[in-house]
Protein backbone atom coordinates (compact mmCIF):
# COMPACT_ATOMS: atom_id res chain seq x y z
CA UNK A 1 0.00 0.00 0.00
CA UNK A 2 0.95 3.39 -1.04
CA UNK A 3 1.70 5.61 2.05
CA UNK A 4 0.64 9.47 1.33
CA UNK A 5 2.64 12.67 2.65
CA UNK A 6 1.98 16.26 2.14
CA UNK A 7 4.12 19.26 1.71
CA UNK A 8 3.08 22.96 2.42
CA UNK A 9 5.26 25.68 0.31
CA UNK A 10 5.20 29.26 0.71
CA UNK A 11 6.96 31.16 -1.98
CA UNK A 12 7.61 34.70 -2.26
CA UNK A 13 9.92 37.65 -3.68
CA UNK A 14 13.10 36.98 -1.30
CA UNK A 15 12.35 33.05 0.13
CA UNK A 16 10.52 29.59 0.21
CA UNK A 17 9.26 27.74 3.35
CA UNK A 18 7.93 24.25 3.13
CA UNK A 19 6.71 21.77 5.82
CA UNK A 20 6.55 18.12 5.09
CA UNK A 21 3.64 16.20 6.96
CA UNK A 22 2.67 12.53 6.91
CA UNK A 23 -0.94 11.84 5.87
CA UNK A 24 -2.04 11.88 10.01
CA UNK A 25 -0.46 15.17 10.57
CA UNK A 26 2.95 14.31 12.22
CA UNK A 27 5.35 17.41 11.23
CA UNK A 28 8.56 15.46 9.75
CA UNK A 29 10.79 18.50 8.42
CA UNK A 30 10.89 21.85 7.89
CA UNK A 31 12.72 23.83 5.34
CA UNK A 32 13.63 27.07 3.94
CA UNK A 33 14.62 28.09 -0.36
CA UNK A 34 15.22 30.62 -2.50
CA UNK A 35 12.77 32.87 -4.15
CA UNK A 36 9.56 31.68 -6.25
CA UNK A 37 7.98 34.43 -7.50
CA UNK A 38 6.72 33.22 -11.13
CA UNK A 39 5.81 36.50 -12.59
CA UNK A 40 9.60 37.40 -12.50
CA UNK A 41 10.87 33.58 -13.39
CA UNK A 42 9.18 30.10 -13.57
CA UNK A 43 12.59 28.48 -14.03
CA UNK A 44 13.87 29.98 -10.56
CA UNK A 45 10.32 29.23 -8.99
CA UNK A 46 10.71 25.21 -9.45
CA UNK A 47 14.61 25.36 -8.49
CA UNK A 48 13.89 26.88 -5.05
CA UNK A 49 11.47 24.50 -4.60
CA UNK A 50 13.09 21.47 -5.51
CA UNK A 51 15.63 22.69 -2.83
CA UNK A 52 13.68 23.07 -0.41
CA UNK A 53 12.14 20.19 -0.72
CA UNK A 54 15.26 18.24 -1.21
CA UNK A 55 16.45 19.69 2.16
CA UNK A 56 13.24 18.63 3.95
CA UNK A 57 13.43 15.01 2.69
CA UNK A 58 16.97 14.49 3.51
CA UNK A 59 15.88 15.74 7.04
CA UNK A 60 12.86 13.12 6.73
CA UNK A 61 15.47 10.59 5.35
CA UNK A 62 12.50 10.33 2.57
CA UNK A 63 13.35 9.55 -1.34
CA UNK A 64 11.66 11.21 -4.28
CA UNK A 65 12.38 7.78 -5.63
CA UNK A 66 10.83 5.64 -3.39
CA UNK A 67 7.67 3.66 -5.53
CA UNK A 68 5.56 3.04 -2.39
CA UNK A 69 5.43 7.15 -1.56
CA UNK A 70 3.05 9.55 -3.08
CA UNK A 71 4.23 13.21 -2.27
CA UNK A 72 0.92 15.75 -2.50
CA UNK A 73 1.69 19.41 -2.79
CA UNK A 74 0.03 22.89 -2.12
CA UNK A 75 2.11 25.47 -3.23
CA UNK A 76 1.46 29.32 -2.31
CA UNK A 77 3.12 31.09 -5.08
CA UNK A 78 3.69 35.22 -5.63
CA UNK A 79 3.22 36.09 -9.08
CA UNK A 80 -0.03 33.94 -9.86
CA UNK A 81 -2.07 36.76 -10.65
CA UNK A 82 -0.26 36.36 -14.32
CA UNK A 83 -2.06 33.85 -15.91
CA UNK A 84 0.37 33.04 -18.70
CA UNK A 85 3.20 32.16 -15.39
CA UNK A 86 1.00 29.80 -14.13
CA UNK A 87 0.47 28.12 -17.02
CA UNK A 88 3.99 27.83 -17.78
CA UNK A 89 4.70 26.68 -14.00
CA UNK A 90 2.38 23.63 -14.54
CA UNK A 91 3.39 22.56 -17.61
CA UNK A 92 6.63 22.13 -16.11
CA UNK A 93 7.55 18.38 -15.22
CA UNK A 94 7.35 18.16 -11.01
CA UNK A 95 7.76 14.40 -8.61
CA UNK A 96 3.84 14.79 -7.60
CA UNK A 97 1.28 12.84 -7.50
CA UNK A 98 -1.02 16.29 -6.65
CA UNK A 99 -0.19 19.96 -6.94
CA UNK A 100 -2.51 22.61 -6.13
CA UNK A 101 -1.07 26.08 -7.07
CA UNK A 102 -2.76 29.23 -5.83
CA UNK A 103 -1.31 32.89 -4.54
CA UNK A 104 1.19 33.18 -1.35
CA UNK A 105 -1.59 35.56 0.09
CA UNK A 106 -4.81 33.27 -0.54
CA UNK A 107 -2.37 30.49 1.52
CA UNK A 108 -1.36 33.10 3.75
CA UNK A 109 -5.22 33.64 4.40
CA UNK A 110 -5.90 30.12 5.07
CA UNK A 111 -3.12 29.57 7.54
CA UNK A 112 -4.43 32.70 9.69
CA UNK A 113 -7.79 31.59 10.04
CA UNK A 114 -6.65 27.76 10.11
CA UNK A 115 -9.04 27.30 6.78
CA UNK A 116 -12.33 29.31 7.85
CA UNK A 117 -13.34 32.80 6.21
CA UNK A 118 -11.53 35.75 7.11
CA UNK A 119 -9.00 38.69 5.86
CA UNK A 120 -5.57 39.57 6.27
CA UNK A 121 -3.70 42.34 5.49
CA UNK A 122 -0.22 41.84 4.96
CA UNK A 123 2.10 45.04 6.01
CA UNK A 124 5.65 44.02 4.99
CA UNK A 125 8.28 44.99 2.33
CA UNK A 126 4.63 45.46 0.47
CA UNK A 127 1.39 45.78 1.15
CA UNK A 128 -1.85 43.38 0.41
CA UNK A 129 -4.75 42.04 1.84
CA UNK A 130 -7.00 39.15 1.21
CA UNK A 131 -10.09 37.85 2.52
CA UNK A 132 -12.05 34.62 1.69
CA UNK A 133 -15.63 34.53 2.47
CA UNK A 134 -17.89 31.22 1.40
CA UNK A 135 -15.81 30.42 -1.31
CA UNK A 136 -15.06 34.04 -2.60
CA UNK A 137 -11.43 35.17 -2.83
CA UNK A 138 -11.29 38.87 -2.61
CA UNK A 139 -7.45 40.71 -3.26
CA UNK A 140 -6.72 44.39 -3.03
CA UNK A 141 -3.58 45.71 -3.56
CA UNK A 142 -0.15 43.99 -3.74
CA UNK A 143 0.62 44.70 -7.25
CA UNK A 144 4.07 45.95 -6.92
CA UNK A 145 6.28 48.55 -6.06
CA UNK A 146 6.16 51.81 -6.65
CA UNK A 147 3.05 51.65 -8.37
CA UNK A 148 1.27 50.12 -5.37
CA UNK A 149 2.15 48.60 -2.25
CA UNK A 150 1.71 52.15 0.08
CA UNK A 151 2.20 51.66 3.50
CA UNK A 152 4.81 49.07 3.48
CA UNK A 153 8.27 49.01 4.50
CA UNK A 154 9.98 49.83 0.73
CA UNK A 155 6.73 52.79 0.58
CA UNK A 156 8.75 53.72 4.48
CA UNK A 157 11.64 54.09 3.54
CA UNK A 158 10.93 55.69 -0.25
CA UNK A 159 9.03 58.79 1.68
CA UNK A 160 11.82 58.78 4.22
CA UNK A 161 13.88 59.75 1.33
CA UNK A 162 11.49 61.86 -0.33
CA UNK A 163 11.14 63.94 2.73
CA UNK A 164 15.31 63.99 2.97
CA UNK A 165 15.63 65.60 -0.18
CA UNK A 166 12.43 67.78 0.40
CA UNK A 167 14.59 69.10 3.86
CA UNK A 168 17.27 70.06 2.12
CA UNK A 169 15.76 71.64 -0.62
CA UNK A 170 14.43 73.91 2.04
CA UNK A 171 11.13 72.92 1.73
CA UNK A 172 10.16 71.26 4.91
CA UNK A 173 11.41 71.38 8.55
CA UNK A 174 14.29 68.79 9.45
CA UNK A 175 14.28 66.37 12.21
CA UNK A 176 16.31 63.70 13.07
CA UNK A 177 15.13 60.79 10.96
CA UNK A 178 16.00 63.04 8.14
CA UNK A 179 18.83 64.10 9.38
CA UNK A 180 20.18 60.25 9.92
CA UNK A 181 19.15 59.36 6.53
CA UNK A 182 21.81 61.98 5.23
CA UNK A 183 24.03 60.84 7.21
CA UNK A 184 23.70 57.11 5.87
CA UNK A 185 25.05 59.11 2.94
CA UNK A 186 28.06 60.52 4.17
CA UNK A 187 26.19 63.82 4.03
CA UNK A 188 26.70 63.55 0.25
CA UNK A 189 23.21 64.59 -2.09
CA UNK A 190 24.83 63.58 -4.81
CA UNK A 191 25.40 60.11 -3.51
CA UNK A 192 21.81 60.20 -2.25
CA UNK A 193 20.26 60.79 -5.54
CA UNK A 194 22.21 58.19 -7.54
CA UNK A 195 21.07 55.61 -4.92
CA UNK A 196 17.43 57.08 -4.92
CA UNK A 197 17.62 56.48 -9.03
CA UNK A 198 18.84 53.17 -8.51
CA UNK A 199 17.45 51.73 -5.57
CA UNK A 200 14.50 48.75 -5.55
CA UNK A 201 11.89 47.62 -3.27
CA UNK A 202 14.62 46.01 -1.18
CA UNK A 203 16.66 48.71 -1.23
CA UNK A 204 13.90 51.14 -0.19
CA UNK A 205 12.71 49.09 2.58
CA UNK A 206 16.23 49.19 4.22
CA UNK A 207 15.60 52.73 5.19
CA UNK A 208 12.05 51.59 6.90
CA UNK A 209 13.98 50.81 10.10
CA UNK A 210 15.57 54.36 10.31
CA UNK A 211 11.71 55.23 10.49
CA UNK A 212 10.99 52.83 13.04
CA UNK A 213 13.87 53.58 15.00
CA UNK A 214 12.51 57.65 15.60
CA UNK A 215 9.31 56.64 16.05
CA UNK A 216 10.16 55.56 19.56
CA UNK A 217 11.14 59.27 20.16
CA UNK A 218 8.21 60.93 18.63
CA UNK A 219 10.33 62.27 15.70
CA UNK A 220 7.97 64.79 14.13
CA UNK A 221 8.09 63.29 10.59
CA UNK A 222 8.55 59.47 11.18
CA UNK A 223 4.93 59.95 13.47
CA UNK A 224 4.00 61.58 10.11
CA UNK A 225 5.10 59.12 7.73
CA UNK A 226 3.43 55.97 9.82
CA UNK A 227 0.27 57.90 10.18
CA UNK A 228 0.29 57.84 6.23
CA UNK A 229 0.89 54.24 6.14
CA UNK A 230 -2.15 53.72 8.58
CA UNK A 231 -4.03 55.55 6.49
CA UNK A 232 -3.21 53.30 3.34
CA UNK A 233 -4.03 49.91 5.74
CA UNK A 234 -7.44 51.33 6.66
CA UNK A 235 -8.30 51.63 3.01
CA UNK A 236 -7.60 48.18 2.03
CA UNK A 237 -9.56 47.19 4.77
CA UNK A 238 -12.75 49.39 4.03
CA UNK A 239 -12.18 47.86 0.06
CA UNK A 240 -12.42 44.20 1.75
CA UNK A 241 -15.12 45.17 4.14
CA UNK A 242 -17.34 46.52 1.24
CA UNK A 243 -16.33 43.27 -0.83
CA UNK A 244 -18.16 41.12 1.97
CA UNK A 245 -21.24 40.39 3.73
CA UNK A 246 -19.91 40.69 7.17
CA UNK A 247 -17.66 42.17 9.06
CA UNK A 248 -14.80 39.14 8.91
CA UNK A 249 -12.20 39.10 11.88
CA UNK A 250 -8.83 40.57 10.83
CA UNK A 251 -5.21 39.14 10.82
CA UNK A 252 -2.55 41.89 10.39
CA UNK A 253 1.01 40.84 10.63
CA UNK A 254 4.29 41.36 8.54
CA UNK A 255 7.41 43.17 9.46
CA UNK A 256 5.82 46.65 9.35
CA UNK A 257 2.60 45.58 10.87
CA UNK A 258 3.14 45.76 14.83
CA UNK A 259 3.86 49.50 14.27
CA UNK A 260 1.02 50.50 12.43
CA UNK A 261 -1.59 48.39 14.41
CA UNK A 262 -1.90 51.13 17.68
CA UNK A 263 -2.46 53.79 15.04
CA UNK A 264 -5.45 52.24 13.33
CA UNK A 265 -8.89 53.10 13.63
CA UNK A 266 -11.33 51.51 16.60
CA UNK A 267 -13.11 49.81 13.61
CA UNK A 268 -10.37 47.96 12.47
CA UNK A 269 -8.53 47.45 16.02
CA UNK A 270 -11.82 45.69 17.17
CA UNK A 271 -11.58 42.79 14.60
CA UNK A 272 -7.51 42.25 14.67
CA UNK A 273 -6.85 38.53 15.80
CA UNK A 274 -2.92 36.63 15.92
CA UNK A 275 -3.35 34.71 13.64
CA UNK A 276 -2.98 30.95 13.90
CA UNK A 277 -0.85 29.62 11.54
CA UNK A 278 1.70 30.83 8.67
CA UNK A 279 1.37 30.40 4.70
CA UNK A 280 3.32 27.12 4.70
CA UNK A 281 0.63 25.82 6.80
CA UNK A 282 -2.70 27.34 4.76
CA UNK A 283 -0.61 25.72 1.85
CA UNK A 284 -0.99 22.35 3.65
CA UNK A 285 -4.57 22.51 4.83
CA UNK A 286 -5.15 23.50 0.65
CA UNK A 287 -3.76 20.06 -0.17
CA UNK A 288 -5.51 18.00 2.39
CA UNK A 289 -8.97 19.44 1.59
CA UNK A 290 -8.46 18.94 -2.39
CA UNK A 291 -6.54 15.22 -1.23
CA UNK A 292 -8.77 14.34 1.59
CA UNK A 293 -11.57 16.47 1.41
CA UNK A 294 -10.67 17.44 4.93
CA UNK A 295 -7.80 20.15 5.77
CA UNK A 296 -6.51 17.37 9.04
Amino acid sequence: MKRDFFIGLDGGGTKTKLILEDAEGKRLADSIGGPANIRLSVEKAWQSIHGALESALQKAKLSLDDPDIRYHAGLGLAGTEIRAACQSFLARPHPFATLALESDAYVACLGAHEGKDGAIIIVGTGVVGYQIEKGRKTKVGGWGFPHSDEGGGAWLGMEAVRHTLQWLDGRIAKSELLEEIYAHFDRDLEKLVIWANEANASYFAQMAPLVIKHLQAKDTWSVALLKMAVREIEEIDQALVCASTQKNFCCLFGGIAPYVQPYVCRSLRKRIIPRKHDAAKGALFMIRNQVLGRPL
